[in-house]
């Protein structure tokens, strides 16, 4: 498998990994293509996300587009970040394998996680992300 430099950068030398204690939103997603685990913690002030950081069980592809998306969230209302695509995070890699794509995909899933885990909680509601750490 042939990874671009920025493939292999952010898989490298990923940015804000690990978990946010006491985060205002977590998501997480298990790839029903091969099982890799992701999860996304968010911190959520004023309805802009202020801090994120997230966990990979994944292959090269997938923790280079948890990266990117950890970092692309940081700064944008909730609304912004729901808008965040796979083919964003796809064209922030300069593009990926046609067999790693779904990279891409599981991370803009467990964006859209983290917000509606977020929202729940906002309201009050359980979620079952909750019950993992």
């Amino acid at each position: 498998m042939k990874y671009n430099d920025k493939v292999l950068e952010e898989f490298f030398n990923p940015q804000n990994v690990g978990v946010i204690k006491g985060a205002s939103g977590k998501g997480k997603i298990v790839s029903s293509i091969d099982k890799e685990i992701v999860k996304l913690y968010i911190v959520v002030d004023s309805n802009k996300i202020t801090e994120a950081s997230f966990q990979a069980f994944g292959c090269t592809s997938t923790i280079a587009c948890c990266s990117v998306a950890a970092r692309t969230v940081v700064g944008k209302t909730i609304e912004e970040a729901l808008s965040i695509s796979s083919v964003d995070i796809e064209k922030e890699l300069g593009g990926l394998p046609e067999s790693k794509k779904h990279s891409a995909r599981l991370a803009e899933d467990v964006i859209k996680s983290a917000i509606k885990n977020y929202e729940k909680k906002s309201k009050g509601e359980k979620d079952d992300a909750e019950d993992d750490d």
